[in-house]
């Protein structure tokens, strides 16, 4: 892997924005320093800076390409025109999620996850468990198999080999339960506290978000009861989600940055308008339709980007119950339930509107109706501009949806273009299919 890796020295404060002063990160103590010697930093100065860096690339590129690839926005101006025809979507446009993906998260976890070890900080390990599992589990997604054994050593290895999903997977889902088994004792000498900018240390809150990570890990596995029991065990309501807050204008989100500096390229996707449409859902239509721009009503600077949801859990515990033998249990429906009104909570609409539109014959089916094109129609529609959007349609197939150019949308990217041209053990070029060649657990 070609990766220029920059050790360390995070701008805590002139740089990338964090939320406590750095005497709150660093300490008190003199920071009279020779410039031309660093300091190592430490476990709650990566924290913060790991965590937002997750939040910008998922809600950044992941979430643009995938929410394009998936017809919830459109490409419509510049270069993005022709991501959405699909020719664009050559290796050199995704050089930035590759690097960024390695040099800013996953080399930087593993190296906290090693100090966290080293110290004993159970907690602080358990944290960057689920955030480079997290991390991981996105890319390998839309990546298939991808360097991580290898993938850390730097300058020593240039050319580190390509693991299969199945064992990325594997050694995620070990990441995720050794985090549930920390977080659920002692701590250690040191725990997360203000540095940790999702759930401000707490143990509690950290592990419903990893039982949320396994249940959709090993639902694209098959696993829909197990899927189904984690989610239940996880986010109890929207307080629990996995999510950063934007705070300002200063420091916006990633939606509102791209609408300012590139209004125009993408809007609102005129399919999933017409879905909205066909099932009267004139209210949440009304709050994402608007052109993208600064002013837009739900892509405001202040935004909470989400990473894992409640009503994403809603919708698996109602997808599992279709196949579940009790047929007298209506938990499932509620499930589905919850997770619509989840959604008209998140976009700001009332009750009433959330009981207009469940009262229509087509939504509010019953629970003896409840179908699959119920459930995964109002999931995708509640993970708007998620990119878990995009893993939902390649298991399902809904929404049908008709490629924008030729005879099949792409069903994974390309991996970068300097991982084709400079990584030895990188799959050639021409060898890789994004319409054919679909990830491990979509074969």
């Amino acid at each position: 892997m070609n990766i220029s890796i920059n050790k360390y020295l995070l701008a805590l404060c002139a740089g990338f924005f964090l939320f406590a002063s750095c005497e709150t990160f660093l300490g008190d103590d003199d920071f009279n320093v020779n410039p031309n010697k660093p300091v190592e930093v430490t476990v709650s100065a990566q924290l913060p800076e790991i965590g937002i860096q997750i939040a910008d690339l998922y809600g950044g590129a992941f979430s643009r390409f995938n929410c394009m690839l998936v017809q919830q926005v459109e490409g419509v101006e510049r270069q993005w025109s022709a991501f959405n025809q699909y020719t664009g979507l050559t290796p050199v446009r995704f050089d930035a999620a590759w690097s960024n993906t390695y040099e800013n998260i996953l080399i930087e976890s593993r190296i906290a996850r090693g100090k966290s070890v080293e110290g004993g900080f159970n907690h602080y390990e358990a944290v960057f468990n689920v955030l480079e599992s997290f991390m991981l589990l996105t890319a390998t997604d839309v990546w298939d198999d991808m360097p991580y054994t290898e993938a850390t050593g730097g300058l020593d290895n240039l050319s580190p080999v390509f693991d299969s999903q199945e064992s990325i997977y594997a050694a995620s889902l070990a990441l995720i339960d050794r985090s549930i088994t920390l977080l659920e004792g002692d701590g250690g000498p040191i725990v997360p506290g203000g540095d940790d900018v999702y759930y401000g240390g707490s143990a509690t809150q950290w592990a419903k978000a990893a039982r949320a990570l396994r249940a959709r890990t090993i639902l694209k596995q098959g696993d829909l009861d197990g899927a189904a029991a984690l989610a239940s065990s996880s986010f109890e309501s929207a307080a629990d989600n996995l999510a950063f807050q934007y705070p300002d204008a200063n420091n916006p989100g990633q939606w509102s940055r791209f609408n300012r500096d590139r209004t125009g390229d993408l809007e609102f996707h005129p399919q999933f308008g017409d879905l909205l449409t066909s099932l009267d859902d004139t209210m949440r239509l009304n709050v994402l339709n608007p052109t993208f721009n600064p002013s837009h009503p739900y892509l405001i600077a202040a935004f909470n980007q989400e990473l894992i949801t409640y009503r994403e859990m809603q919708f698996i515990i109602a997808e599992a119950s279709l196949d579940a033998d009790d047929d007298d249990d209506d938990s499932g429906y509620e499930a589905y339930l919850n997770g619509i009104r989840a959604s008209f909570d998140r976009l700001g609409l009332s009750e009433d509107d959330y009981d207009n539109y469940v009262g229509q014959d087509n939504i509010g089916v019953g629970a003896d109706n409840l179908t699959l094109e119920n459930v995964m129609t109002q999931k995708y529609i509640a993970l708007y501009l998620q990119p878990e959007a995009y893993s939902d349609w390649r298991r399902t197939d809904i929404p049908n949806l008709e490629p924008t150019n030729g005879n099949i949308i792409p069903v994974r990217w390309h991996y970068s273009q300097d991982e084709y041209l400079f990584n030895t053990n990188a799959p050639n070029e021409n060898d890789v299919n994004i319409y054919t060649d679909n990830v491990g657990w979509d074969n």
